[in-house]
């Protein structure tokens, strides 16, 4: 290979590669822009002939450095209850975290999001140190290529350790605005 052919392969990896560390770096709340508007769902639990609907108003919130989720459910029993997740991206731990809220339960919960843009899942698992009980919890949503369906499934692990109780779930999503 000549020399001048080869510093021009070389410059053009050095360029790509460089670009791919500052998108890297620029990695932000504002990967998960999708998430934004109003969606309707459906949780479904068949071991426990269980079902959940729900309608989720999703903002930018605390100037647009969180993504704020509100949502008010009915289940299958009647029971009614609304809840709120907060996701922002920490800077300093390179990666999404979440807090979610309510109004059924008694503490709030921590959560890591991991988004693989290719595969268009979003992954939702809890830190098992983080919790002062025993939870696992562990889920992937993927969503269509217009990015308006998902379908999530996951299970959640609680209570005892050794004996967990556990709750596996699919959630089926439909943005209507």
């Amino acid at each position: 290979m000549k020399k001048s052919k080869l510093l021009k392969v070389l410059g053009l990896t050095i360029v790509l590669s460089l670009s791919q560390g500052i998108a890297a770096q620029d990695a932000g709340i504002k990967d998960l822009d999708f998430l934004i508007g109003t969606w309707e769902t459906r949780e479904d639990n068949v071991e426990e002939g269980w079902w959940e609907t729900s309608t989720r108003e999703i903002n930018y919130a605390l100037k647009e450095n969180y993504i704020e989720i509100r949502a008010n459910s009915i289940d299958s029993n009647g029971r009614e209850r609304e809840y709120f997740w907060y996701i922002n991206y920490n800077k300093k731990t390179k990666r999404f975290e979440m807090v979610s809220m309510f109004s059924n339960w008694y503490q709030s919960q921590f959560d890591i999001l991991e988004w693989n843009r290719k595969e268009r899942k979003l992954t939702i698992r809890n830190e098992p140190d983080s919790e002062k009980e025993f939870r696992i919890r562990f889920g992937e949503m993927v969503f269509n290529e217009s990015f308006d369906e998902y379908t999530w499934k996951g299970e959640n692990k609680y209570g005892d350790p050794n004996k967990p109780s556990i709750w596996r779930y699919v959630e089926t999503g439909v943005r209507i605005k």
